[in-house]
């Protein structure tokens, strides 16, 4: 029996004896991100687990995102919705499982699951944060629709619990602390600098982003150099507004990620909004401070405000300046990095994985 298979409309019939098998959890998920793999392979370790792609589109994603040697049994559904919705019930129907884990509940398939599915096996991934997503009208509504057929809620962090009360959701709140596992790195050692100068921001290029508020505050620091690593549809516009001190790399695979955050000394995630920000956890395990916005989703549960990094204020450029000046003070800058040293990031990962493993 392969470990995964593509289900194409009716091309491929499902055997009956895959069928009765039993499975401990069964993921329902939209794409193969290479976070996620690197989850589900620690969890497959433990559990039988099944996980059924949606194959929905990211457009703005880099096929470097989609990584991974999928280590348990999976299926990749194609065709249109009604093909997909159809393998999905079929799947649901005959299986054996102890608990259905959807990914989210902004797609049909995810619907349709949740009710084909029984309450109580039923559990839902919250990436969405109290700062984004909307708790009231008809929005609100619907998603208590969806959630009244849920008995679990995995949240990644505070303002995902915060957003699921605020929903007024009965079930039990299992914090995760994360989306997914980084590629991980051994505890970063301390290493003494005095002088701090080199930045970095890590991802798409897109508005969402709020580079340009990064760009901005960096021509107005010449003696300070920005990298910036990634692509997307801004591209052409930052480089035009940005100064000499401002460096574009473009994509970098990430497996190659390590040696860029090791060549810099500060990370920064301007966003506007941003669910988690896996690369934060990336920066802090490869043993660098960061400086985020008050809207990057893993600040309240990885940053720790004068001891690892700074939070500001989305678009406040005075708190944004007073951190770029805070952090460039080597007495300053050497305490965040000694303290970072001393972070168990492995910790962290079992966490997440526990939070599925250890399911009654």
């Amino acid at each position: 029996v392969p470990t995964g298979a593509r289900l194409k409309g009716d091309t491929l019939k499902l055997e009956v004896y895959h069928m009765k098998q039993y499975y401990d959890l069964i993921f329902i998920t939209n794409l193969p991100s290479f976070y996620k793999i690197k989850l589900y392979n620690e969890i497959a370790l433990q559990k039988k687990i099944l996980v059924i792609y949606t194959g929905d589109t990211a457009k703005e994603r880099n096929k470097n995102f989609f990584n991974g040697t999928p280590n348990f049994r999976y299926y990749y559904l194609q065709g249109n919705i009604i093909k997909k919705i159809y393998f999905t019930i079929q799947i649901l129907l005959k299986l054996n499982y102890n608990h259905l884990v959807l990914g989210g509940w902004d797609s049909l398939i995810m619907w349709i699951a949740n009710f084909f599915s029984s309450k109580r096996k039923n559990g839902v991934i919250i990436e969405s944060t109290c700062y984004e997503s909307s708790t009231k009208g008809l929005k609100y509504i619907i998603k208590q629709i969806f959630l009244s057929h849920t008995s679990i809620a995995f949240t990644c962090g505070s303002p995902h619990s915060r957003l699921i009360k605020k929903l007024k959701f009965k079930g039990k709140i299992i914090e995760t602390g994360g989306v997914g596992l980084i590629n991980c790195q051994k505890r970063p050692h301390y290493i003494h600098k005095n002088t701090i100068k080199n930045f970095l921001y890590v991802g798409r290029l897109v508005d969402v982003k709020n580079i340009e508020f990064l760009i901005q505050e960096f021509n107005q620091f010449p003696e300070l150099n920005l990298t910036i690593v990634g692509e997307g549809k801004l591209e052409s516009y930052l480089k035009s507004i940005s100064n000499n001190n401002i460096t574009f790399l473009g994509h970098i695979n990430n497996e190659e990620l390590p040696n860029i955050y090791k060549t810099h000394d500060v990370f920064i995630l301007p966003s506007l909004s941003e669910t988690w920000g896996l690369v934060v956890e990336e920066a802090l395990n490869n043993g660098l401070p960061v400086i985020v916005s008050n809207r990057v989703g893993c600040h309240e549960n990885l940053i720790k405000e004068n001891y690892n990094g700074f939070v500001y204020a989305v678009n406040d450029h005075d708190m944004f300046k007073k951190y770029i000046k805070q952090i460039t003070k080597p007495e300053i800058y050497n305490r965040l990095v000694y303290n970072i040293s001393n972070i168990d990031f492995q910790q962290q990962a079992y966490k997440q994985i526990s939070s599925f493993v250890n399911l009654s």
